[in-house]
């Protein structure tokens, strides 16, 4: 496959996942999302367009995937030197590839620990008075299938977050340190994640178990950084009050604050 084919297909799988999602997801949302035009990206996705490197790159960071997925296909996109064959590509690519192969798995192991949601929970988790360690016990606390544990227990694991020892799993305390790139990926996915979570919360958790609160106003924007700054201190004592005393359930504290007007119109060029 070649690197024409594999971003096609990339595109177009991750559209239909995206609307098994959504069934109402549309071609215009997802040219949207990816900061394209529709018809560029029908032409893309029929084979009709050939895609530069510059736009892949954009491209597969625009769909937020695991670095080491995107990594792969930006690989293909490498120049190839005139004088050199195809096969003699592939083996540049290959060697380069395995370079870089336990580069990208941490990438990648920190990417999805930053982005999906159940990391953090499963390490909150490990901090309640009645935690088992028992894969089961686990999945059932969280809604998740065993499966689904049992991957994110061992990434936990491979990035010495988590301790198993005696089958008993103990959390390290130790820091995640990432790239910018990984780290900045992976926390634009997580608050896509974090929405879709809260809109199943919405659905299915008792009023008296949640709380989601929401005030539309006209603001100075020259207080923004200063709201932002009073919002992480809030969070911070919230958090303090909320983890002294016995900790019995895991929740996820989410504060949203962002603009519904503009000064001039999306997606202006001559804006700043």
């Amino acid at each position: 496959m070649n690197e024409q084919l594999a971003i096609q297909a990339k595109i177009r799988s991750h559209f239909a996942q995206l609307q098994r999602k959504n069934p109402a997801f549309s071609l215009r949302a997802f040219a949207l999302k990816l900061d394209i035009s529709p018809s560029a990206l029908s032409e893309i996705m029929a084979g009709k367009r050939k895609v530069s490197k510059k736009m892949a790159v954009k491209l597969l960071d625009r769909m937020y995937l695991d670095p080491k997925e995107s990594e792969e296909i930006k690989l293909l996109f490498d120049s190839r030197p005139s004088n050199q064959t195809v096969e003699g590509d592939g083996k540049s690519v290959l060697q380069k590839y395995k370079k870089n192969i336990n580069f990208l798995k941490l990438s990648s192991d920190q990417f999805n620990v930053i982005s999906e949601w159940q990391h953090f929970a499963l390490l909150s988790l490990m901090e309640t008075t009645d935690f088992q360690s028992d894969v089961e016990w686990m999945a059932k606390r969280l809604s998740l299938s065993v499966p689904e544990v049992q991957k994110t227990l061992q990434r936990l694991i491979d990035l010495n977050l988590v301790t198993k020892k005696y089958n008993r799993y103990t959390p390290t305390n130790e820091s995640l340190t990432t790239s910018d790139d990984v780290a900045n990926q992976a926390v634009r996915k997580s608050h896509y994640e974090d929405l879709k979570v809260a809109e199943k919360v919405l659905d299915h958790c008792p009023v008296e178990l949640r709380d989601f609160t929401a005030v539309t106003v006209a603001v100075d924007k020259t207080k923004i950084s200063e709201a932002k700054q009073m919002i992480r201190e809030f969070q911070d004592r919230l958090t303090q009050f909320l983890e002294d005393g016995e900790k019995s359930e895991v929740y996820k504290l989410t504060f949203y604050m962002y603009p519904l007007s503009h000064s001039s119109p999306p997606g202006d060029k001559n804006e700043n």
